[in-house]
């Protein structure tokens, strides 16, 4: 998108019958089909190559998963709307991603983590995931058990969403 603005063509894209959600829609499909079938294939490799067992349910992981990805997309396309430039939108993430990483619980755990940094993980989506993700496919446990990661994680994605198209469409006007 701000390649998009850079060019000018979003200037194009504005004046055709599509409509700002639209828009919005149009651009973040691919990179929303493109991360879900990474994210099948990650958990075929997992089952098949590596051999781990699943034994919770799957269609909730995947749920988990997209709401994960859904706000990662947000969560970028906010960046992209404060940048001026696709160099700082990528600065910006390169600042904003890592530490996204770190401090999710998922390669390292929580608890390891400084008594002070511990509570900041709550504010991070990818530590719901990874909740969901190692207490559906490893413990198989359900909605009863994780609903406070799931809950969280569907918080964090509409907020991001609907933060990311607000800013777009104050953008655009």
């Amino acid at each position: 998108m701000v390649k998009e603005r850079e060019a000018g063509t979003i200037e194009q894209l504005l004046m055709s019958p599509a409509s700002t959600g639209e828009i919005i829609v149009a651009k973040i499909t691919p990179l929303f089909v493109l991360l879900v079938m990474m994210m099948l294939l990650a958990l075929a490799v997992l089952k098949l190559v590596f051999g781990v067992p699943f034994q919770g349910s799957l269609p909730f992981v995947l749920v988990g998963g997209v709401l994960c990805i859904l706000s990662g997309i947000g969560l970028g396309t906010v960046i992209a709307t404060f940048s001026r430039s696709a160099q700082q939108a990528q600065l910006t993430a390169f600042f904003v991603n890592p530490p996204l990483a770190s401090l999710s619980g998922a390669l390292n755990p929580v608890e390891a983590m400084p008594s002070w940094l511990q509570p900041v993980t709550v504010l991070n989506p990818i530590h719901h995931f990874a909740a969901i993700a190692r207490g559906g496919m490893l413990k198989g446990s359900g909605l009863d058990t994780l609903w406070p990661n799931f809950l969280a994680l569907l918080v964090f994605t509409l907020v991001l969403v609907a933060l990311s198209n607000w800013r777009f469409r104050k953008q655009l006007s």
